[in-house]
């Protein structure tokens, strides 16, 4: 039985509009995943890093998904390295693009490939924002805490909506 999935989409190199909406279409255009929603993009400062960056283009997809958890991870991962990611990504470094499993349904798991859901999303206003804007009745799966709750809590960080007007087409 498919599963209700948001995965969120980062950019901070290239063309980041052109980057998101690439691995959205690609995501969507994939067997055993329907688009349900696309968030707004968000454009926010990178969060933690060395170096100097530029800005990331952030969104959330909310997605029905037929495929298993680590079916649809692989995917993610083959549409970073379709997109121009290498596999040897540093953590913190710019990115091209960055494709994460935020929640798949209910399923709370941590093996050595995934966890789920992902464990920095309740930190993250660049992801918790747009999921709010595309599912306010979110609840966590852990907490069962709403996504209102959620974004309370969450610590401060920039983030400037919208950068677009509408959702951008996947």
């Amino acid at each position: 039985m498919p599963e209700m999935v948001f995965i969120g989409l980062g950019s901070n190199m290239g063309d980041r509009l052109a980057n998101l909406r690439a691995a959205g279409a690609r995501l969507s255009s994939s067997p055993g995943i329907t688009l349900i929603a696309a968030s707004s993009v968000y454009e926010t400062p990178p969060m933690g890093v060395l170096e100097q960056q530029a800005d990331y283009l952030n969104q959330v997809l909310k997605i029905e998904c037929a495929i298993l958890p680590g079916e649809l991870l692989n995917l993610c991962q083959s549409v970073e390295r379709a997109l121009g990611r290498p596999a040897d990504h540093k953590p913190l470094a710019p990115r091209l693009i960055d494709v994460d499993i935020i929640t798949y349904g209910d399923q709370v798991l941590e093996d050595n490939k995934l966890a789920l859901p992902h464990p920095e999303y309740t930190s993250r206003q660049f992801v918790l924002a747009p999921l709010q804007e595309i599912d306010p009745g979110f609840r966590d799966p852990v907490t069962g805490q709403s996504i209102r709750d959620l974004l309370a809590d969450c610590p401060e960080h920039p983030i400037e909506k919208v950068w677009t007007e509408e959702p951008v087409p996947c």
